[in-house]
């Protein structure tokens, strides 16, 4: 620890009282009132700052340096004066004695001007008042060693007994002042306040350490040197330093080149929260979840993939409203590929642990399975763009290829009903063989415009039927005989003239064999009475 001889330091500062009283003739009190009556100076060993003890419009300082240049600044009211080290020095640093001088410009209200001498006068008397004329203030300080140097200051009675004062150094031709080297432990009994800008006197509040200048960084330089221990060095940085730069507070990885950490100014309160379960809140100070995102408007992560390791920029969103959750696809126009509905039940959509899809149930038993409580179980398969509809057993959806044999069926009650053949076969059954039949709907509840089928209808539209032969694109070596429904009559034609209804063409053929069956009965009823005769 520090320590000053006490005896040697009272008796130094009683001479210096006496011989001060001693020459001045007046009192320490009045001396201070008639050689310092604007500011109390208060100097320190890297610069000087005042206290005003009145009211000003402005305070102009001027320093005079030891090469006969000047240095000149101007304080407005409200600042705090106070210069440092750079502006004494200047463009250099030379030892040796400076003089300053303090003067007051005073800003009377125009009331002041207007008021009689008296009143002005009377007011005058509070030191508090602006005085009717300027002040100037006068002062000497010496540098020594690139410090100034005080009697504030405490030096070692003997070499080794805890703090060593360093000798000046000098840098690219400026001197720089010296340190103060503590071999041993400083315990500060208050708060301490580091950087140009702090005074004396300074007002500390609750705050126990304060860095007080226009560039204010905290490093931590870990001088390990053995292969085997972390060496990395770090600095926590308040503000960028440039002109124009960021209000923000940062951790610097420095051997890194990095900035791992950012926090901007104004940010929103509880913008990172952890608590005391671990979890984190985003927005939120109370999260109730490992990760808890709090918005007023659709919460959301985004996941993007810029491209910087090589592979094709892509943004994802994951989000959430009032409205539903949902994927978006922030690349590719904001499309929705994935969306859920508020009030969606349990298990809409349950991937099981063997891949089975339910929908609707957690304990799907195939592929996929739809159940419905409450109203039938559908499952509709549509495209809107009139492009053909597929379902498939194979992995192939080409419509010409080699797509395997394997058929699809339709299960009901248990058992399959309908299986349809890659061969392009239809196969019924009533579940215990392929007994089945094909029961199209035609129920008269279905229908409505009913209508005779007239003979002229029908025989005209058989006249116009021409039975081809041809093979499929997929089946080249297999030959079939039908119609071509782009040719048929418009009687038996569907919409769009891509496939014919097998029952309608049997109704045209139903119609005329019918008309043939009479004619065939009026002949014979002919012949036999020609026969009779």
């Amino acid at each position: 620890m520090i320590k000053i001889n006490k005896f040697s330091k009272l008796h130094v500062l009683a001479v210096l009282v006496l011989v001060f009283l001693g020459t001045s003739g007046i009192s320490a009190a009045d001396q201070d009132a008639r050689f310092k009556p604007i500011a109390e100076e208060m100097i320190a060993a890297g610069g000087i700052s005042w206290s005003p003890k009145v009211n000003y419009y402005q305070l102009v300082l001027t320093i005079a340096r030891p090469d006969g240049s000047v240095f000149s600044k101007t304080f407005d009211s409200g600042s705090t004066p106070y210069v440092g080290l750079t502006g004494i020095f200047g463009e250099s640093a030379d030892d040796g004695s400076y003089t300053y001088e303090l003067s007051l410009v005073p800003n009377l209200e125009r009331r002041w001007r207007e008021s009689n001498e008296d009143t002005l006068i009377a007011r005058t008397r509070d030191r508090r008042v602006l005085p009717r004329k300027g002040l100037t203030q006068s002062g000497t300080f010496t540098v020594k060693g690139g410090m100034i140097v005080t009697d504030g200051i405490a030096e070692p009675e003997t070499p080794g007994s805890g703090m060593v004062m360093s000798t000046g150094t000098s840098e690219n031709g400026i001197s720089r002042p010296m340190d103060y080297v503590i071999n041993d432990d400083l315990i500060v009994d208050g708060s301490a306040c580091i950087g140009f800008d702090c005074v004396n006197g300074e007002s500390f509040g609750f705050d126990t350490l304060r860095l007080k200048e226009n560039n204010l960084r905290i490093k931590f330089m870990d001088t390990s040197s053995s292969a085997s221990f972390p060496t990395n060095d770090w600095q926590i940085t308040a503000n960028d330093s440039a002109n124009g730069g960021a209000n923000k507070f940062s951790i610097d990885d420095i051997d890194g080149g990095r900035t791992p950490f950012t926090i901007e100014a104004t940010a929103p309160s509880h913008s990172l929260y952890v608590d005391d379960g671990g979890r984190v809140g985003f927005g939120t100070s109370t999260p109730v979840v490992d990760v808890h995102v709090k918005s007023g408007n659709t919460p959301t992560l985004r996941l993007e993939q810029d491209g910087s390791s090589g592979f094709s920029p892509q943004t994802w969103d994951v989000a959430g409203n009032e409205t539903n959750f949902f994927v978006r696809d922030a690349t590719n126009g904001s499309q929705l590929p994935f969306r859920i509905r508020p009030g969606a039940d349990s298990n809409s959509l349950f991937i099981d642990s063997d891949n089975d899809v339910g929908i609707g149930t957690a304990s799907p038993d195939a592929s996929l399975e739809v159940e419905r409580t409450g109203v039938a179980a559908k499952l509709l398969v549509n495209r809107s763009d009139g492009v053909t509809t597929r379902i498939s057993s194979t992995d192939s959806f080409a419509f010409i290829g080699t797509e395997t044999d394997h058929p699809v069926r339709l299960i009901a009650n248990n058992g399959w009903k309908m299986q349809i053949n890659g061969d392009g076969t239809l196969d019924m059954s009533d579940g215990g063989g392929y007994n089945g039949t094909w029961n199209p709907a035609s129920s008269r509840e279905l229908k409505e415009n009913i209508e005779e089928l007239t003979t002229d209808e029908a025989m005209e539209a058989l006249e116009e039927l021409n039975p081809m032969k041809y093979n499929y694109s997929a089946y080249k070596d297999e030959t079939r005989v039908g119609f071509i429904a782009e040719d048929v009559p418009e009687l038996v034609a569907l919409k769009g003239r891509k496939s014919l209804g097998t029952v309608d063409i049997m109704a045209v053929l139903t119609k005329v064999v019918q008309e043939q069956q009479k004619t065939i009965s009026e002949l014979k009823t002919k012949v036999e009475k020609l026969e009779k005769k």
